[in-house]
C-alpha cells in the first residue's frame, strides 16, 4: 500500500521553501531521501495500514469519538492532524490518492462517492454535499466553500475555488406553481432541478462566487469575485461584473503538467 504522504510531497514542500525563503529545510531533505528507500517505506506502510484500520473500526461510541478527533485536529501549518485525516479518509472515501490534504472541519455528505486525486487540498470548513464529488490533481478548494447536495460536482486538474464560494448542484425551480421551501415539502409539490457543475482544467473561481446547476466553467476561464454564473463560460475567458460578462481573455497556461 502506498504511503499517504510520500517523498514527492516532501519535495513539493522543499521546492516551495526554496522559492519563498531561498533555502530548503535540511530535515525535510533528509526525510525526502529516506522515504525513497524500502527500509523505511515498507514498515511505515504497514504502520499506516494498521493505524488507519484502528481509526475506522465501526463501533458506535468509539467511531463517533474518533470522528470528532479527526475532524477537529489542528490543520495547516501543523501536520499531525493532516496526517491523521489522510489515514482516516483513505479508508472512508471512494478513492483517495497519496499526498492529499484534508484540513479541519471538512464534511463529506457521501464519502463513498468522493474521489480526490494527488496533491489536491480540501481546506478548512469545506462542505461537499453533492451526490458525487470528483477533485482533480493539484486542486485547491479554499476555506468555507459549499457544494450543495442533490447533483454532481467535478473539478479538473489545476483548477481552484476561492473562499466562501457556493456551488449549487440542485435547486428548486419556480414554475408550474410549485413550492420552493425545501426538502420537507411533499415531493409532488416540488419542482427540483438536479444537475452537474463541472469546473475544467486551469479554471479559477474567485471568492464569493455562486455557480448554478448544469454550468460548465471552461478550461482556463476565470470567474471574478462575487459574480453568479448561470451559464457556461468559454475557454480562457475572464468574467466579471453585475451582468457576468466576458470582458477579456487570459493568456493560456504554458507550463507542462507535473
Amino acid at each position: 500500500m502506498k504511503l499517504v504522504f510520500d517523498h514527492r510531497l516532501l519535495r513539493h514542500i522543499n521546492e516551495s521553501a526554496v522559492k519563498e525563503r531561498g533555502s530548503a529545510s535540511k530535515a525535510m531533505l533528509f526525510a525526502e531521501k529516506w522515504l525513497t528507500t524500502k527500509i523505511v517505506t515498507v514498515p511505515l506502510s504497514l504502520f499506516e495500514h494498521a493505524l488507519s484500520f484502528l481509526l475506522t473500526i465501526p463501533l458506535p461510541i468509539y467511531s463517533s469519538l474518533v470522528y470528532a478527533l479527526i475532524t477537529h485536529a489542528r490543520g495547516l501549518p501543523h501536520y499531525p492532524g493532516m496526517y491523521l485525516r489522510a489515514l482516516y479518509y483513505r479508508r472512508k472515501l471512494g478513492r483517495m490518492e497519496p499526498n492529499v490534504f484534508i484540513d479541519q472541519n471538512v464534511f463529506f455528505a457521501y464519502p463513498r462517492t468522493v474521489e480526490l486525486k494527488e496533491f489536491s487540498y480540501i481546506d478548512k470548513g469545506v462542505m461537499l454535499m453533492s451526490r458525487t464529488s470528483k477533485v482533480g490533481r493539484r486542486v485547491h478548494i479554499a476555506p468555507r466553500v459549499f457544494v450543495s447536495g442533490g447533483g454532481d460536482f467535478e473539478i479538473e486538474d489545476y483548477a481552484c475555488i476561492a473562499t466562501n464560494s457556493n456551488i449549487i448542484t440542485s435547486t428548486e425551480v419556480l414554475k408550474d406553481g410549485a413550492r420552493c421551501s425545501g426538502p420537507m415539502v411533499s415531493a409532488d409539490q416540488r419542482n427540483v432541478l438536479r444537475g452537474k457543475v463541472l469546473i475544467k482544467k486551469d479554471a479559477f473561481i474567485g471568492a464569493n462566487v455562486t455557480i448554478l446547476p448544469d454550468v460548465t466553467v471552461a478550461q482556463g476561464s476565470i470567474a471574478a469575485a462575487g459574480i453568479t454564473l448561470a451559464k457556461s463560460t468559454e475557454p480562457w475567458g475572464i468574467y466579471l461584473g453585475a451582468r457576468t460578462q466576458k470582458l477579456a481573455v487570459r493568456e493560456p497556461v504554458m507550463w507542462p503538467d507535473n
